[in-house]
């Protein structure tokens, strides 16, 4: 083992990888963290002197040998993933290869790269403040080969004092580095699809309302829609089979279209009154954008005939979107097709016919009651009997005749289902739509908080030549539209039941309550201003400085910023305002020095203090006692460790009394 590679530098090699391996754990295959574990096993134990490193032959083989594997296993999945692979193996395998400090330097370059990598997983303000501790280890590292004589108060003093003078510089080149495209397509085979899905069932937006993940911000630029009208849409769903809402072959082509770009001839004219917003989403992995009705087409954007938006590319990332919101839309006739599609039930002679609602049915219109009035006394029938929980009694398979008759409590999807299943037997085109409702308002900074737990199913019906909002919902819970999911719930403790340790849960707490607050304002405002700071808000920052100096451009400041920031550097490390530091007692000395070389007894070189005070001696008989007790006392302060601080202090006001003594003879 080198004498370099001591255990402080070994400990901070593994503790740094260990916290890479577990940042980067959710996008990294089970079989190459083995390896690594393996590899970090084995160079522990060559610590130790428990086994030998690998020779360069064998060390050779098996790094090729795992390359190929790796390809072979991982190819399939996409070349970003590929080489995110590829590069944490040789982060990896670099625990059986430091030999020599450059295998360091490599090992620390490596961190580096798959700390940046972790930010293309990882936007949030805590994920920041990880890597800045993942920085901290690497450096630590590297500052550990070359200063470690320093104790410990000093080595963390010179690495944040190391971080600190850096910020400057990164700070500018985040502002005006320009921002490029992905050179490649974001994976998504490690990731589970979050939130929403294109189909849903009686129950399954219940499983999802029991989480408190952020689902996305919104902040409106002037006027805020009202509460009743904060309805997020998805997605629609236009197809039954008895038992699941789907989407129809014909949602399905034109969702297949907007992931190509397509869709736009969907979009009807608009009309009335404008409404913008802005929206950060987390990722979902997937291509909807919840928006209110009627959302133009921003950038990057498509519109489906179903006034949702779909991006072109899967959110991956936490992303931003400008939106502009119309209150009313110029609709179309529907065609034949369309109409044949939206009133689809099952047969009624299927495995999952529902007699009963149909006997309740066909009794209303006997007694004379329009296919309206119908519709109005099942909302009425929910206001009355129903009650609105997370955890609602299982159906069987003839799920709106259980729901209708027998359990009555349910959750916004069980209304929904049954609301449609009636409206489409009564003949009236129908479709649910899933997305969130409402969201938590955050005053201080002008924003709304969705929360997956604000997950939503509602219905919209055809009427007089339009498409109309119906949530039953809102008539046996008017509090979910009013309040929340907390207020509507019967049983408070079904709210975030499987979260115990979620600030969201603990509300009612006020200082948790208070803490969550600006928990969420932080990383809103790290959301907003650093993940989405983008080429347009990059180029209108620039603008706006530019504005006061119209004789620069923008190339001429970034090379003024970057030169300011550079000598700002220069003089904060180099110091040339600051003279060396000249401790008391050699002060005195050096007096002592220059007043009996004037009077032709200069100090030689190499003498020490108290040869020369012995030749001034000889020289100045009279001043001898005077000139012993200065080099005792300047040897003791200088040399003895065991003088105490109040000693030291004594010492050198006997030396200074000792000085004018000899200065006057």
């Amino acid at each position: 083992m080198k004498a370099y590679l001591n255990r402080l530098n070994l400990t901070l090699i593994i503790v740094t990888y260990s916290v890479i391996v577990i940042v980067l754990l959710p996008q990294l295959s089970s079989y190459i963290v083995f390896i690594g574990i393996t590899c970090a096993a084995w160079r522990i134990g060559h610590f130790i002197g428990r086994v030998a490193l690998l020779s360069p032959l064998l060390l050779g083989l098996f790094a090729v040998a795992m390359s190929a594997l790796t390809v072979s296993i991982i190819y399939s999945q996409g070349l970003f993933t590929l080489l995110l692979h590829l590069v944490f193996l040789g982060f990896s395998l670099k625990f059986l290869e430091l030999r020599t400090r450059r295998d360091v330097y490599f090992f620390i370059n490596t961190g580096f790269i798959l700390t940046a990598l972790f930010f293309i997983f990882n936007t949030s303000i805590g994920s920041a403040l990880i890597a800045s501790l993942l920085l901290l280890l690497l450096l630590a590292t590297l500052l550990s080969l070359h200063v470690q004589q320093l104790y410990k108060k000093a080595f963390i003093k010179l690495l944040f004092k190391s971080c600190l003078i850096s910020l400057p510089l990164a700070s500018l080149l985040f502002v005006v580095i320009p921002r490029l495209p992905s050179l490649w397509k974001m994976p998504l085979q490690k990731q589970a699809t979050t939130g929403l899905s294109d189909s849903v069932s009686p129950g399954g937006i219940a499983k999802l309302s029991r989480s408190s993940a952020l689902a996305f911000r919104a902040t409106f630029k002037d006027k805020v829609v009202p509460e009743n009208e904060r309805y997020w849409r998805a997605m629609t769903l236009d197809n039954f089979d008895g038992t699941t809402w789907s989407q129809s072959d014909q949602k399905k082509q034109q969702e297949s279209l907007a992931k190509r770009g397509a869709g736009l001839s969907f979009y009807p004219t608009q009309k009335g009154n404008k409404v913008e917003y802005e929206l950060i989403i987390e990722p979902h992995y997937n291509y909807w954008v919840p928006v209110l009705d009627y959302a133009l087409t921003p950038s990057g954007l498509v519109s489906l005939s179903d006034y949702s938006l779909r991006s072109e590319q899967p959110i991956v990332t936490r992303k931003a979107f400008s939106i502009e919101q119309m209150d009313s839309v110029n609709t179309k006739k529907l065609t034949p097709v369309q109409i044949r599609q939206l009133t689809q039930l099952p047969t009624l002679n299927s495995a999952v016919e529902n007699p009963q609602t149909e006997q309740w049915i066909t009794d209303n219109l006997r007694k004379g009651h329009s296919k309206e009035q119908i519709l109005r006394l099942l909302l009425a029938r929910f206001s009355m009997h129903f009650t609105y929980t997370l955890k609602p009694p299982l159906l069987g398979k003839s799920q709106v005749d259980d729901f209708l008759f027998t359990t009555q409590a349910g959750f916004c999807v069980h209304y929904a289902s049954s609301y449609l299943y009636v409206a489409r037997r009564l003949g009236f085109p129908a479709r649910m739509v899933t997305g969130y409702l409402g969201g938590e308002w955050q005053a201080s900074e002008g924003f709304f908080t969705v929360r997956q737990y604000d997950a939503h199913a509602w219905v919209e019906i055809w009427s007089d030549g339009g498409w109309q909002r119906v949530d039953p919902t809102s008539f046996v819970a008017p509090e979910r539209v009013e309040s929340g999911l907390e207020a509507s719930l019967t049983n408070s403790n079904e709210f975030l039941a499987d979260e115990l340790f979620s600030l969201q849960k603990w509300q009612s707490v006020e200082l948790l309550n208070a803490l969550r607050v600006r928990l969420a304002q932080m990383d809103y405002l790290w959301a907003r201003y650093v993940v989405n700071f983008d080429n347009g808000k990059q180029l209108r920052l620039l603008q706006y400085w530019l504005a006061k100096f119209p004789w620069l451009n923008i190339t001429y400041t970034v090379f003024l910023l970057m030169a300011a920031i550079f000598s700002a550097l220069l003089l904060m490390i180099f110091k040339p305002w600051q003279r060396k530091k000249i401790a008391l007692e050699d002060k005195l000395y050096l007096s002592l020095q220059s007043h009996f070389t004037q009077q032709g007894y200069p100090r030689q070189m190499g003498q020490s203090i108290s040869d020369y005070c012995a030749l001034l001696s000889v020289q100045k008989p009279s001043s001898a006692a005077l000139l012993g007790n200065f080099a005792q006392r300047y040897n003791a302060i200088k040399y003895q460790p065991s003088l105490s601080e109040t000693e030291r202090k004594k010492m050198l006001r006997q030396l200074q009394l000792l000085i004018k003594q000899l200065i006057k003879i």
